[in-house]
């Protein structure tokens, strides 16, 4: 299992996404995907672990940033059952680190919002995930950044024809290599 984003779709007009009972306003050209947030020293993603969207954000120089809100109304996690492990100062606000593992869902080709029957697979977090606090209105969706994509090694492409994107393993080469020879 190598691919972990097949033909995901990004759309160049405003669309929506929905989070339990809530409606959420995607952006034109905003990369959206699908995680799962557990505290660190879960393994496994429990079946009814709670999905909720990310931008997939290559501009984002850290791993994960979340609000308060998000991670306590659609994760359903209190931020203070997170070991914090450090912190950041973004534009002077007090921003904690938390360790945990962020699960990126996998989808069913060519659907943003269906998903594959594949395991999740669990990102490692070195500077694990920045909590806004409670009242911060940043970031307006969960963002995924560049970070997190690079120190798990993760081979990101996009087909602007198509309006795609594709995320797979650093093995899909090897696995490739030996399917041709």
């Amino acid at each position: 299992m190598t691919a972990i984003l097949r033909h995901l779709p990004f759309f160049e007009q405003e669309s929506e996404a929905a989070v339990g009972l809530e409606r959420v306003r995607i952006k034109p050209y905003q990369i959206i995907v699908w995680v799962s947030v557990t505290a660190r020293n879960v393994l496994e993603l429990p079946p009814h672990a709670p999905r909720l969207p990310a931008i997939l954000d290559t501009g984002h120089s850290h791993n994960f940033s979340i609000q308060h809100r998000h991670l306590t109304d659609w994760v359903q996690v209190q931020p203070d059952l997170l070991r914090q492990i450090g912190a950041i100062t973004v534009e002077g606000q007090h921003v904690p680190l938390h360790d945990a593992n962020v699960w990126l869902r996998r989808n069913l080709p060519r659907h943003r919002d269906l998903f594959s029957d594949e395991l999740p697979y669990r990102l490692k977090l070195d500077r694990g995930l920045a909590v806004y606090p409670r009242g911060s209105d940043f970031p307006p969706l969960p963002l995924l950044g560049l970070r997190a994509i690079v120190r798990n090694k993760l081979h990101f492409w996009m087909d602007p024809e198509r309006c795609v994107v594709h995320l797979r393993t650093q093995d899909w080469r090897t696995k490739l290599l030996r399917w041709l020879s």
